[in-house]
């Protein structure tokens, strides 16, 4: 008898297709000489009618994986952008608890002052505030629009929304948990990347793993791992960046993730950046042209991940690796296995250092009739990650290296003049 195909992986599927699916039918890359071998990548294609929808992408073991993991990001962003929440005025707040925009982690004055800066930041009586939940007692609290969804909901955008923190997972055994779960370790590991990179910090150098480094090695590149995970953290976050050729070009990009070890964080990381690989060497055969060289021109997360395959002189000259330094790792406790657990693991060490973390789901009915669930997960004081080189999220605790990364030294100024790597 032929195996049947799960459920699950046929909703999934159902979701993408060019007659009647939510998203474009995803797309496999071509595996190249000079890619990673055993890499899959699946990339779902820009919909010129919906301007939430860039290309959406993943990276797998296998082809399966990375189909599944290219259509739930595209789910996830379409969720977040037609998600339909109540909304609330300023002035309609009254004593409700709300958080303002104020509070989180966005511009610092300096931006705000340059007659080029985008966006108004301004508050006004109408702003639209929708509700999200403490992770900790699932109190509900007002928050502005723009942190909820990707896009508002009603009126003009104040700032720009961004996906870091959103996640989707199948809607099965532990699927919400784990949505949740990696959306909160997004947040982590976005608030390590930009404390580092725009503060100059050197890299703290961790062994990169033995597979990974003989298949960098193969095709003659080079490859780091470097563990950025703030003090208070206990879930590891974890950076890859290196180079390999393609066509004659070196491609310079970087990979991270937060799992719970060490050892998944390192994973996950190094097929980000082996995604990166392949996505830098696309952008520069098709749009090279049109990527900016300068980093004022950068606009878009793509442009940052391909901006030091464009400008190579600059890679080594990032503070990261000019500076790195070997780091031992102290013993790691074994985490829960559970994802719900580990949540909660996460949550109360965060709490500890003051830090809230607050979620809603944005599941969509035609999302979830294709069994995938979307969540949202914020943090007021946690860094962002920008793609706009004119309005860098520079705000909050973003100078505040000490609290993360005690003796850490500076090597730049602030804000770093070379832009972030991450797509």
């Amino acid at each position: 008898m032929d195996q049947l195909e799960p459920l699950s992986r046929r909703l999934l599927a159902s979701a993408a297709a060019a007659r009647c699916g939510l998203l474009l039918a995803p797309q496999p890359l071509p595996h190249e000489a000079c890619d990673i071998p055993g890499i899959f990548n699946v990339a779902v294609p820009e919909d010129a009618a919906n301007a939430w929808q860039t290309v959406s992408g993943a990276v797998g073991l296998t082809r399966e994986a990375a189909v599944a993991g290219a259509i739930g990001e595209g789910l996830e962003r379409l969720a977040a952008a037609q998600v339909r929440v109540p909304l609330r005025s300023r002035r309609q707040l009254g004593a409700a608890e709300h958080i303002d925009a104020s509070a989180f982690a966005l511009f610092s004055d300096a931006p705000r002052a340059s007659p080029d800066f985008p966006w108004s930041h301004r508050p006004a009586d109408d702003d639209g505030f929708a509700t999200v939940y403490r992770l900790a007692d699932n109190r509900p609290v007002w928050v502005p629009q723009e942190c909820v969804g990707l896009g508002p909901r009603s009126g003009e955008a104040r700032f720009p929304s961004t996906s870091s923190g959103l996640a989707a997972h199948r809607d099965a055994a532990d699927g919400p948990w784990l949505a949740l779960l990696r959306a909160a370790q997004e947040v982590l590991e976005r608030d390590a990347l930009t404390v580092t990179w725009v503060n100059g910090l050197g890299g703290r150098e961790i062994a990169l793993p033995a597979d990974w480094r003989n298949a960098v090695a193969r095709l003659g590149g080079e490859a780091r791992a470097f563990d950025l995970t703030q003090q208070w953290n206990p879930h590891p976050v974890i950076a890859v960046a290196g180079s390999v050729q393609s066509e004659g070009r070196w491609r310079h990009v970087l990979g991270i993730a937060c799992r719970a070890t060490v050892a998944e964080a390192a994973q996950k990381a190094a097929l980000e950046w082996a995604q990166s690989l392949s996505f830098a060497g696309f952008m520069l055969r098709h749009r090279g042209a049109q990527l900016p060289a300068e980093p004022a021109q950068l606009r878009r997360f793509d442009e940052h991940a391909a901006f030091y395959t464009v400008r190579p002189e600059l890679w080594p000259r990032t503070a990261l690796l000019a500076h790195r330094a070997p780091l031992e790792r102290r013993e790691e406790r074994v985490p829960p296995t559970a994802p719900a657990d580990q949540l909660t693991q996460l949550q109360r060490a965060l709490a500890g250092e003051g830090i809230d973390l607050y979620y809603r789901e944005l599941t969509t009915p035609d999302v979830a009739a294709a069994g995938v669930r979307v969540m949202r997960v914020l943090s007021p004081q946690l860094s962002l990650l920008h793609a706009d080189e004119r309005a860098p999220f520079l705000g909050g605790r973003t100078r505040d290296v000490d609290w993360r990364y005690p003796g850490a030294r500076r090597h730049t100024a602030f804000p770093n003049p070379l832009p972030h790597p991450l797509g």
